[in-house]
């Protein structure tokens, strides 16, 4: 096998995939994981609703923004749930600088929300977002 090569080269460094260096990027310290944390934000947090979305929303000590992502089954089936969810990553990734610095948020989706296109998720969470920074 010529093509094919066990000493790594290509590989690159993964010291230089540092959030700060690719502001971004969405790694695992941007998600809330621990059901502790969902717990917390959940009976501690600032409730607020949207069409499609219950959102919690409760300050952390992290210094940054981390973002966790409810979908039961009345939102669709697996493949639906899965494509809002990541649309819903995309949207924070590139939206950051919109939400509230320090904080853990919590999307719980509703019934419908698997059927919002990008835009339309967009625009919903971007209103949201500019109601909740003006009061």
């Amino acid at each position: 096998m010529e093509g094919s090569s066990s000493t790594g080269e290509g590989q690159r460094d993964a010291s230089g995939c540092q959030s700060n260096r690719h502001p971004f990027r969405f790694t695992g310290d941007d998600r809330i994981r621990r059901p502790s944390d969902y717990r917390r934000v959940s009976k501690e947090g600032a409730r607020h609703r949207t069409p499609h979305f219950h959102v919690r929303i409760l300050g952390n000590e992290l210094k940054r923004t981390r973002l966790g992502i409810v979908a039961g089954r009345k939102v669709g089936n697996a493949c639906a749930r899965n494509r809002i969810k990541r649309r819903l990553r995309e949207y924070f990734r590139l939206n950051r600088g919109k939400m509230p610095l320090e904080t853990d948020i919590v999307f719980v989706l509703l019934e419908g929300a698997a059927q919002l296109s990008t835009s339309q998720l967009a625009m919903e969470l971007d209103r949201f977002f500019e109601q909740k920074l003006r009061s």
